[in-house]
Protein backbone atom coordinates (compact mmCIF):
# COMPACT_ATOMS: atom_id res chain seq x y z
CA UNK A 1 0.00 0.00 0.00
CA UNK A 2 2.51 2.11 0.52
CA UNK A 3 4.52 1.74 -2.66
CA UNK A 4 0.95 2.15 -4.49
CA UNK A 5 0.43 5.49 -2.27
CA UNK A 6 3.66 6.95 -3.29
CA UNK A 7 4.22 5.55 -6.69
CA UNK A 8 4.43 8.79 -8.12
CA UNK A 9 7.74 9.72 -5.90
CA UNK A 10 9.50 6.36 -5.90
CA UNK A 11 12.48 7.88 -4.31
CA UNK A 12 10.87 7.93 -1.25
CA UNK A 13 8.72 5.02 -1.79
CA UNK A 14 11.59 2.94 -0.41
CA UNK A 15 12.57 5.44 2.61
CA UNK A 16 11.08 4.36 6.07
CA UNK A 17 7.90 5.89 6.99
CA UNK A 18 9.72 7.21 10.57
CA UNK A 19 12.19 8.54 8.43
CA UNK A 20 9.84 10.73 6.61
CA UNK A 21 8.41 12.29 9.59
CA UNK A 22 8.73 15.66 10.34
CA UNK A 23 12.04 16.10 12.43
CA UNK A 24 11.40 18.13 16.39
CA UNK A 25 12.35 21.87 16.39
CA UNK A 26 16.43 21.60 17.73
CA UNK A 27 16.98 23.64 21.26
CA UNK A 28 18.80 26.37 19.45
CA UNK A 29 15.98 27.31 17.02
CA UNK A 30 13.29 26.40 19.87
CA UNK A 31 15.13 29.57 22.50
CA UNK A 32 15.50 31.36 19.15
CA UNK A 33 11.58 31.54 18.45
CA UNK A 34 11.11 32.13 22.20
CA UNK A 35 13.42 35.20 22.45
CA UNK A 36 12.12 36.84 19.63
CA UNK A 37 8.40 36.43 21.24
CA UNK A 38 9.69 38.07 24.12
CA UNK A 39 11.14 40.83 22.82
CA UNK A 40 8.29 41.37 19.86
CA UNK A 41 6.24 42.02 23.27
CA UNK A 42 8.65 44.31 24.10
CA UNK A 43 9.06 46.43 21.03
CA UNK A 44 5.21 46.65 20.46
CA UNK A 45 5.30 47.60 24.78
CA UNK A 46 7.98 50.18 24.84
CA UNK A 47 6.36 51.79 21.40
CA UNK A 48 3.14 51.92 23.81
CA UNK A 49 4.24 52.79 27.10
CA UNK A 50 6.69 55.45 25.81
CA UNK A 51 3.59 57.71 24.14
CA UNK A 52 2.42 60.49 26.09
CA UNK A 53 -0.85 62.50 26.64
CA UNK A 54 1.18 65.72 25.87
CA UNK A 55 2.76 64.81 23.31
CA UNK A 56 1.37 61.67 20.48
CA UNK A 57 4.41 61.64 18.68
CA UNK A 58 7.12 60.85 21.47
CA UNK A 59 8.67 57.68 20.28
CA UNK A 60 12.48 58.44 21.78
CA UNK A 61 13.03 55.08 23.77
CA UNK A 62 11.07 53.35 20.62
CA UNK A 63 13.71 53.96 18.59
CA UNK A 64 16.40 53.52 20.57
CA UNK A 65 14.57 50.24 21.47
CA UNK A 66 14.59 49.65 17.62
CA UNK A 67 18.59 50.17 17.71
CA UNK A 68 19.11 47.15 20.27
CA UNK A 69 17.40 44.87 18.86
CA UNK A 70 19.11 43.77 16.18
CA UNK A 71 22.07 44.22 18.79
CA UNK A 72 20.88 41.83 20.58
CA UNK A 73 20.12 39.33 18.23
CA UNK A 74 24.05 39.49 16.79
CA UNK A 75 24.84 39.02 20.01
CA UNK A 76 22.47 35.84 20.40
CA UNK A 77 24.29 34.49 16.93
CA UNK A 78 27.82 35.49 18.24
CA UNK A 79 27.15 33.00 21.42
CA UNK A 80 25.82 30.44 19.66
CA UNK A 81 28.60 30.29 17.08
CA UNK A 82 30.82 30.32 20.16
CA UNK A 83 32.26 27.57 20.55
CA UNK A 84 31.84 27.34 24.34
CA UNK A 85 34.76 25.32 25.59
CA UNK A 86 36.88 28.18 24.26
CA UNK A 87 35.65 29.89 27.85
CA UNK A 88 36.81 27.09 29.52
CA UNK A 89 40.15 28.43 31.15
CA UNK A 90 42.12 29.87 33.61
CA UNK A 91 43.14 32.97 31.32
CA UNK A 92 39.34 33.21 30.52
CA UNK A 93 37.50 32.92 33.41
CA UNK A 94 39.75 35.14 35.63
CA UNK A 95 39.94 38.08 32.76
CA UNK A 96 36.15 38.39 32.62
CA UNK A 97 35.81 38.13 36.75
CA UNK A 98 38.83 40.53 36.90
CA UNK A 99 37.37 42.92 33.84
CA UNK A 100 33.99 42.99 35.53
CA UNK A 101 35.11 43.91 39.05
CA UNK A 102 37.35 46.79 37.36
CA UNK A 103 34.52 48.01 35.56
CA UNK A 104 32.05 47.72 38.72
CA UNK A 105 34.38 49.82 40.87
CA UNK A 106 34.59 52.73 38.09
CA UNK A 107 31.49 52.90 37.60
CA UNK A 108 31.11 54.18 41.24
CA UNK A 109 33.52 56.69 40.48
CA UNK A 110 33.31 57.66 37.02
CA UNK A 111 29.51 56.78 36.26
CA UNK A 112 26.67 58.74 35.44
CA UNK A 113 23.83 59.45 38.56
CA UNK A 114 20.18 58.69 37.81
CA UNK A 115 17.34 58.73 39.63
CA UNK A 116 19.81 58.81 43.22
CA UNK A 117 21.65 55.53 41.85
CA UNK A 118 25.36 55.80 39.67
CA UNK A 119 25.20 52.52 37.73
CA UNK A 120 25.66 53.60 34.14
CA UNK A 121 28.79 54.79 31.69
CA UNK A 122 27.64 57.33 29.21
CA UNK A 123 29.16 56.95 25.65
CA UNK A 124 28.85 60.09 23.27
CA UNK A 125 28.64 59.09 20.06
CA UNK A 126 28.26 61.79 17.57
CA UNK A 127 24.69 63.18 18.55
CA UNK A 128 24.05 59.38 20.22
CA UNK A 129 24.74 58.92 23.45
CA UNK A 130 24.62 55.12 24.80
CA UNK A 131 24.94 53.75 27.83
CA UNK A 132 26.34 50.46 29.82
CA UNK A 133 25.16 48.95 32.92
CA UNK A 134 28.05 47.21 34.13
CA UNK A 135 26.22 45.07 36.53
CA UNK A 136 24.27 43.24 33.37
CA UNK A 137 28.10 42.34 32.36
CA UNK A 138 28.79 40.98 35.86
CA UNK A 139 25.92 39.11 35.62
CA UNK A 140 27.59 36.90 32.98
CA UNK A 141 31.00 37.24 34.57
CA UNK A 142 30.19 35.88 37.39
CA UNK A 143 28.43 32.60 36.41
CA UNK A 144 31.12 32.14 34.03
CA UNK A 145 33.82 32.35 36.46
CA UNK A 146 31.91 29.70 38.88
CA UNK A 147 31.38 27.15 35.51
CA UNK A 148 34.96 27.15 35.33
CA UNK A 149 36.02 27.22 39.00
CA UNK A 150 34.19 23.80 39.85
CA UNK A 151 34.27 22.48 36.36
CA UNK A 152 38.38 21.83 37.17
CA UNK A 153 39.55 18.94 37.16
CA UNK A 154 40.80 19.13 40.66
CA UNK A 155 37.87 21.07 41.84
CA UNK A 156 36.41 19.96 45.31
CA UNK A 157 32.89 22.36 46.06
CA UNK A 158 32.76 20.41 49.40
CA UNK A 159 36.37 21.13 50.48
CA UNK A 160 36.33 24.67 52.66
CA UNK A 161 39.61 25.44 51.16
CA UNK A 162 39.49 24.73 47.10
CA UNK A 163 35.45 25.12 46.80
CA UNK A 164 34.27 27.42 49.14
CA UNK A 165 36.84 29.80 50.32
CA UNK A 166 37.39 31.03 46.21
CA UNK A 167 33.41 31.10 44.90
CA UNK A 168 32.50 33.16 48.38
CA UNK A 169 35.39 35.81 47.56
CA UNK A 170 34.10 36.67 44.09
CA UNK A 171 30.92 36.35 45.06
CA UNK A 172 31.25 38.88 47.80
CA UNK A 173 33.20 41.34 45.72
CA UNK A 174 30.81 41.37 42.57
CA UNK A 175 27.95 41.57 44.87
CA UNK A 176 29.03 43.79 47.33
CA UNK A 177 30.10 46.35 44.41
CA UNK A 178 26.71 46.12 42.80
CA UNK A 179 24.69 46.33 46.40
CA UNK A 180 26.00 49.75 47.25
CA UNK A 181 23.97 51.36 44.29
CA UNK A 182 21.76 48.66 43.24
CA UNK A 183 20.78 46.63 46.23
CA UNK A 184 17.90 44.59 43.45
CA UNK A 185 20.62 43.46 41.28
CA UNK A 186 23.18 42.43 43.69
CA UNK A 187 20.92 40.35 45.60
CA UNK A 188 19.94 38.82 42.40
CA UNK A 189 23.48 38.18 41.32
CA UNK A 190 24.29 36.57 44.72
CA UNK A 191 20.72 34.22 44.97
CA UNK A 192 21.87 33.47 41.54
CA UNK A 193 25.44 32.25 42.63
CA UNK A 194 25.07 30.80 45.79
CA UNK A 195 22.44 28.21 43.69
CA UNK A 196 24.63 27.59 41.39
CA UNK A 197 27.08 26.71 43.72
CA UNK A 198 24.85 24.46 45.43
CA UNK A 199 24.40 22.73 42.28
CA UNK A 200 28.08 22.66 41.39
CA UNK A 201 28.24 20.35 45.12
CA UNK A 202 28.35 22.70 48.20
CA UNK A 203 27.82 21.12 51.51
CA UNK A 204 24.32 22.61 52.40
CA UNK A 205 25.09 24.24 55.32
CA UNK A 206 27.63 26.33 53.10
CA UNK A 207 24.56 28.15 52.40
CA UNK A 208 23.86 28.88 55.76
CA UNK A 209 27.34 30.00 56.62
CA UNK A 210 25.96 32.82 54.06
CA UNK A 211 23.39 34.36 56.46
CA UNK A 212 25.76 36.11 58.51
CA UNK A 213 27.17 37.91 55.99
CA UNK A 214 24.31 38.29 54.16
CA UNK A 215 22.50 39.87 57.26
CA UNK A 216 25.48 42.38 58.00
CA UNK A 217 25.30 43.35 53.86
CA UNK A 218 21.41 44.15 54.70
CA UNK A 219 21.64 46.18 57.57
CA UNK A 220 23.85 48.04 55.79
CA UNK A 221 23.07 48.51 52.69
CA UNK A 222 19.18 48.84 52.92
CA UNK A 223 18.10 49.47 57.21
CA UNK A 224 20.78 52.12 57.16
CA UNK A 225 19.34 53.71 54.01
CA UNK A 226 16.78 56.09 54.68
CA UNK A 227 14.96 55.41 50.96
CA UNK A 228 15.17 51.12 51.22
CA UNK A 229 14.10 51.26 54.41
CA UNK A 230 10.53 53.11 53.46
CA UNK A 231 10.59 50.68 50.78
CA UNK A 232 10.02 47.95 52.95
CA UNK A 233 7.49 50.14 54.73
CA UNK A 234 5.42 50.47 52.10
CA UNK A 235 5.58 47.34 50.39
CA UNK A 236 3.79 45.95 53.91
CA UNK A 237 1.27 48.44 53.49
CA UNK A 238 1.57 50.22 49.93
CA UNK A 239 -2.07 52.39 50.21
CA UNK A 240 -1.06 54.05 53.48
CA UNK A 241 1.58 55.79 51.37
CA UNK A 242 -0.02 56.36 48.29
CA UNK A 243 0.68 59.72 47.49
CA UNK A 244 4.68 59.43 48.54
CA UNK A 245 6.89 56.51 48.50
CA UNK A 246 4.14 53.88 47.87
CA UNK A 247 3.28 56.01 44.24
CA UNK A 248 4.50 53.14 42.04
CA UNK A 249 3.56 49.83 43.30
CA UNK A 250 -0.27 51.45 43.73
CA UNK A 251 -0.32 52.97 39.99
CA UNK A 252 0.94 49.72 39.10
CA UNK A 253 -1.79 47.66 41.18
CA UNK A 254 -4.19 49.79 39.73
CA UNK A 255 -2.91 49.66 35.46
CA UNK A 256 -3.13 45.37 35.88
CA UNK A 257 -6.81 45.73 37.71
CA UNK A 258 -8.38 47.80 34.47
CA UNK A 259 -6.95 45.75 32.05
CA UNK A 260 -9.47 43.16 33.18
CA UNK A 261 -9.05 39.85 31.48
CA UNK A 262 -8.80 41.08 27.95
CA UNK A 263 -7.34 44.43 28.55
CA UNK A 264 -8.44 47.58 27.21
CA UNK A 265 -6.32 47.78 23.77
CA UNK A 266 -3.56 47.91 22.57
CA UNK A 267 -1.89 51.61 22.91
CA UNK A 268 -5.19 52.66 24.70
CA UNK A 269 -4.19 52.21 28.08
CA UNK A 270 -4.54 55.42 30.56
CA UNK A 271 -3.30 54.10 33.43
CA UNK A 272 -0.12 53.91 31.74
CA UNK A 273 0.51 57.35 32.33
CA UNK A 274 0.62 57.42 35.82
CA UNK A 275 2.90 54.35 36.37
CA UNK A 276 6.60 55.75 36.80
CA UNK A 277 9.57 53.20 34.91
CA UNK A 278 6.72 52.06 32.82
CA UNK A 279 9.11 51.29 29.75
CA UNK A 280 11.33 49.89 32.33
CA UNK A 281 10.75 48.27 35.55
CA UNK A 282 6.87 47.94 35.43
CA UNK A 283 6.42 47.48 31.61
CA UNK A 284 4.50 44.07 32.69
CA UNK A 285 1.76 46.41 34.61
CA UNK A 286 1.48 48.05 30.96
CA UNK A 287 1.31 44.46 29.54
CA UNK A 288 -1.51 43.75 31.70
CA UNK A 289 -4.09 46.93 31.43
CA UNK A 290 -3.33 46.86 27.52
CA UNK A 291 -3.84 43.11 27.08
CA UNK A 292 -5.14 41.91 29.80
CA UNK A 293 -4.65 38.92 32.13
CA UNK A 294 -4.05 36.84 28.89
CA UNK A 295 -1.89 38.91 28.03
CA UNK A 296 0.13 38.87 31.24
CA UNK A 297 -0.14 34.84 31.66
CA UNK A 298 1.08 34.84 27.71
CA UNK A 299 3.73 36.60 28.77
CA UNK A 300 4.60 34.13 31.79
CA UNK A 301 3.79 31.49 29.87
CA UNK A 302 6.75 32.34 27.04
CA UNK A 303 9.14 32.42 29.81
CA UNK A 304 8.09 28.85 31.00
CA UNK A 305 8.80 27.89 27.94
CA UNK A 306 12.18 29.22 28.09
CA UNK A 307 13.12 27.77 31.20
CA UNK A 308 11.51 24.57 30.26
CA UNK A 309 14.14 24.47 26.96
CA UNK A 310 16.79 25.63 28.42
CA UNK A 311 16.24 22.99 31.42
CA UNK A 312 16.41 20.76 28.37
CA UNK A 313 19.79 21.97 27.23
CA UNK A 314 21.33 21.81 31.20
CA UNK A 315 20.21 18.32 31.78
CA UNK A 316 21.87 17.10 27.94
CA UNK A 317 25.20 19.07 28.65
CA UNK A 318 27.83 17.18 27.72
CA UNK A 319 30.24 18.04 30.31
CA UNK A 320 30.61 19.89 33.50
CA UNK A 321 31.26 23.11 32.57
CA UNK A 322 28.39 23.14 30.10
CA UNK A 323 26.14 21.73 32.28
CA UNK A 324 27.22 24.58 35.17
CA UNK A 325 27.34 27.55 32.43
CA UNK A 326 23.46 26.71 31.33
CA UNK A 327 21.96 26.44 34.70
CA UNK A 328 23.62 29.82 35.96
CA UNK A 329 22.03 30.98 32.59
CA UNK A 330 18.87 29.18 33.19
CA UNK A 331 19.02 30.65 37.06
CA UNK A 332 19.50 34.46 35.95
CA UNK A 333 16.96 34.72 33.80
CA UNK A 334 14.11 32.59 34.80
CA UNK A 335 14.94 34.61 38.51
CA UNK A 336 14.87 38.09 37.50
CA UNK A 337 11.67 37.13 35.83
CA UNK A 338 10.23 35.87 38.43
CA UNK A 339 11.80 38.92 40.79
CA UNK A 340 10.37 41.50 37.98
CA UNK A 341 6.92 40.24 37.88
CA UNK A 342 6.87 39.69 41.81
CA UNK A 343 7.47 43.45 41.93
CA UNK A 344 5.02 45.08 39.84
CA UNK A 345 2.17 42.70 40.98
CA UNK A 346 3.46 43.88 44.89
CA UNK A 347 4.80 40.31 46.22
CA UNK A 348 8.33 41.65 46.66
CA UNK A 349 9.20 45.07 47.74
CA UNK A 350 10.50 47.78 44.82
CA UNK A 351 13.80 47.12 43.13
CA UNK A 352 15.20 48.41 39.82
CA UNK A 353 15.17 45.57 38.25
CA UNK A 354 13.64 45.00 34.45
CA UNK A 355 11.77 42.41 32.59
CA UNK A 356 14.38 40.28 30.39
CA UNK A 357 14.34 41.14 26.66
CA UNK A 358 11.24 43.20 26.99
CA UNK A 359 11.89 45.98 29.52
CA UNK A 360 13.65 49.28 27.61
CA UNK A 361 17.52 49.04 28.00
CA UNK A 362 20.06 48.70 25.73
CA UNK A 363 23.13 46.50 27.73
CA UNK A 364 21.02 44.19 29.28
CA UNK A 365 19.12 43.48 26.28
CA UNK A 366 22.64 42.55 24.46
CA UNK A 367 24.14 40.48 28.06
CA UNK A 368 20.86 38.72 27.72
CA UNK A 369 20.49 37.66 24.03
CA UNK A 370 25.22 36.93 24.30
CA UNK A 371 23.88 34.32 27.36
CA UNK A 372 21.18 32.99 25.62
CA UNK A 373 23.52 32.55 22.51
CA UNK A 374 25.95 30.66 24.63
CA UNK A 375 22.88 28.54 25.78
CA UNK A 376 22.29 27.57 22.00
CA UNK A 377 26.03 26.79 21.27
CA UNK A 378 25.82 24.23 24.70
CA UNK A 379 22.76 22.88 22.60
CA UNK A 380 24.25 22.75 19.14
CA UNK A 381 27.63 20.69 20.81
CA UNK A 382 25.18 18.18 22.71
CA UNK A 383 22.62 17.03 20.06
CA UNK A 384 19.75 17.95 22.69
CA UNK A 385 17.39 17.80 20.51
CA UNK A 386 18.07 14.22 19.24
CA UNK A 387 17.59 13.29 22.73
CA UNK A 388 21.07 11.24 23.09
CA UNK A 389 21.54 8.51 24.90
CA UNK A 390 23.66 9.66 27.80
CA UNK A 391 23.49 9.77 31.21
CA UNK A 392 22.18 12.96 32.29
CA UNK A 393 24.84 15.19 34.06
CA UNK A 394 24.50 15.23 37.77
CA UNK A 395 22.74 17.33 40.15
CA UNK A 396 25.25 18.27 42.77
CA UNK A 397 28.93 17.19 43.05
CA UNK A 398 29.64 13.64 43.70
CA UNK A 399 32.49 11.86 44.41
CA UNK A 400 33.35 8.61 42.49
CA UNK A 401 33.89 5.81 44.61
CA UNK A 402 36.67 3.14 43.99
CA UNK A 403 36.59 -0.27 44.09
CA UNK A 404 38.81 -3.14 43.88
CA UNK A 405 38.45 -5.53 40.25
CA UNK A 406 40.32 -9.01 40.21
CA UNK A 407 42.80 -8.87 36.80
CA UNK A 408 42.50 -12.15 35.15
CA UNK A 409 46.38 -11.57 32.86
CA UNK A 410 48.23 -10.98 36.44
CA UNK A 411 46.52 -12.43 38.86
CA UNK A 412 46.39 -8.60 40.96
CA UNK A 413 43.73 -6.38 41.76
CA UNK A 414 43.07 -2.70 39.87
CA UNK A 415 40.95 0.12 41.14
CA UNK A 416 37.83 0.98 39.06
CA UNK A 417 35.15 3.33 39.59
CA UNK A 418 31.60 1.48 40.03
CA UNK A 419 30.40 2.55 36.94
CA UNK A 420 33.08 0.42 34.98
CA UNK A 421 32.61 -2.11 37.03
CA UNK A 422 29.04 -2.94 35.81
CA UNK A 423 28.61 -6.51 34.87
CA UNK A 424 28.78 -7.29 30.72
CA UNK A 425 25.93 -7.79 29.17
CA UNK A 426 27.09 -11.42 27.95
CA UNK A 427 27.08 -12.29 31.92
CA UNK A 428 23.04 -11.64 31.90
CA UNK A 429 22.83 -14.34 28.89
CA UNK A 430 21.37 -17.75 30.20
CA UNK A 431 21.10 -21.42 29.16
CA UNK A 432 18.00 -22.01 26.89
CA UNK A 433 15.66 -23.97 29.14
CA UNK A 434 14.03 -27.60 28.03
CA UNK A 435 11.92 -29.86 29.13
CA UNK A 436 13.36 -33.23 30.49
Amino acid sequence: MTTLAHADRPHDAARPLCDRRDRPLSEPSALLFVVLALMTFGVLMVYSASRTACDAGDSYYFIRHLVFVPAALGAFAAGAFLPYRLLNGRGVAWTVLATAVVLLGLVLVLGVERNGARRWFVLGLGGLNLSFQPSEFAKLALVLFLAWLFARPEADPRSLRRGFAPAILAIGLVCGLIAKEDFGTGALIGFVAAALCLVAGWRWWYALILTVPGAVGFYFTVLQVPFRLERLRVWLDPWKYFDGAGWHICQSLMGIGCGGLFGVGLGAGIQKLYIPENTTDFIFAVICEEMGLLGGLLVIGLFGAFIWRAGRIVRAAPDRFAFLLSSGILLTIGLQAAMNISVVTGALPAKGIGLPFISYGGSGLVMMGLAVGLLASVARRSGAAEAPARAPQPLVYRPVPMTRAPCVSAGVSAPVSDERAAPSPVDDVKEPVTDA
